[in-house]
């Protein structure tokens, strides 16, 4: 991995939130959420995905995205619950991967530039942002600020004119096939997370 510091080209590496920072979300977290609107965990998490892409997109905002589920559901979004459910659905996608903040840490101190590129709703964004661990990165792009989501390739174009760099420039690093495969074919380079010892690989670092 080239660095500024070893007077070569800069390489962007750009990094997704969930499922690579953070660690898919532990059962009692998740269960947590679906108990909150007194739900059978099939029944709401078909529909916290089927919902989710709007969310993500800042298409509808949190008390749009949730009073849907809560509706089709046959329970009342109250302000209270909305309150709830932000809540823990912030929770539920903090558990952090201790071997991926070691990667970020790595690389900074090597002077390599570091983006987050997360689908996130506004308030998982704003979040996220308040975190010590994420002044790591140099800038951070969310899909609902943007109002473009991954694996749209016109996010990944966005960003690489926000960085002002070649897609051949930038490194990707999602979980998701669908994200990468567009990321390769928008010219960047990229590499499917399944775990931070694998990826330390991958980077050779």
């Amino acid at each position: 991995m080239n660095s500024d510091a070893e007077g070569a080209a800069m390489e962007w590496v750009i990094v997704d939130y969930g499922e690579v920072v953070c660690r898919t979300p532990p059962e009692d977290a998740a269960a947590r959420l679906a108990g909150a609107v007194g739900a059978a965990p099939g029944a709401f998490w078909d529909l916290y995905w089927s919902g989710r892409g709007a969310y993500d997109l800042g298409a509808v905002d949190a008390a749009g995205y949730w009073g849907e589920l809560c509706g089709r559901l046959g329970r009342a979004a109250t302000p209270a619950l909305l309150e709830v459910l932000v809540r823990l659905d912030l929770e539920m996608w903090s558990h952090l991967d201790e071997g991926m903040l070691a990667i970020l840490r790595d690389l900074d101190a090597r002077r390599v530039p570091l983006a987050l590129l997360s689908n996130a709703p506004l308030e998982m964004a704003r979040h996220i942002e308040a975190e010590p661990w994420a002044a790591v990165f140099r800038h951070r792009f969310f899909s609902a600020d943007l109002r473009l989501a991954k694996p749209d390739p016109a996010i990944y174009r966005h960003v690489a004119g926000r960085l002002g760099a070649a897609p051949a420039d930038l490194t990707f690093v999602d979980d998701r096939p669908a994200n990468v495969e567009a990321a390769r074919a928008a010219g960047l380079r990229a590499f499917l997370f399944t775990g931070a010892d694998r990826l330390r690989r991958d980077l050779a670092l």
